[in-house]
């Protein structure tokens, strides 16, 4: 006799849990401070008198058609129509994160 048991499917095991953005941009550039301010996110390092250095500004503007980035003085403005990659934000942050 063979004993033949019947799998149940467990739902819970295949959902994907969505972290949020800010703590997606923590992950990636973990070497700088993630501040969330005025519903834009600023990627930050702290100078020798503990002041916030703003290198990158990230908005999420889902009215534009596609990305925006633009330069003001030593940081960078960077609008997005959608939540990017890490590899996309890498990719547009090169020059000023070093």
């Amino acid at each position: 006799f063979f004993y033949l048991k019947k799998r149940k499917l467990n739902p819970k095991i295949n959902t994907l849990v969505k972290r949020p953005f800010k703590q997606q941009v923590q992950d990636g550039f973990s070497n700088y401070r993630i501040i969330d301010k005025n519903n834009m996110l600023m990627i930050c390092e702290y100078n020798h008198r503990n002041e916030p250095e703003e290198l990158v500004f990230i908005r999420i503007n889902r009215t534009l058609v596609k990305k925006n980035l633009k330069h003001s003085g030593r940081m960078l403005i960077a609008e997005y129509p959608y939540e990017p990659s890490l590899t996309e934000m890498r990719s547009d942050f090169a020059h000023y994160l070093k």
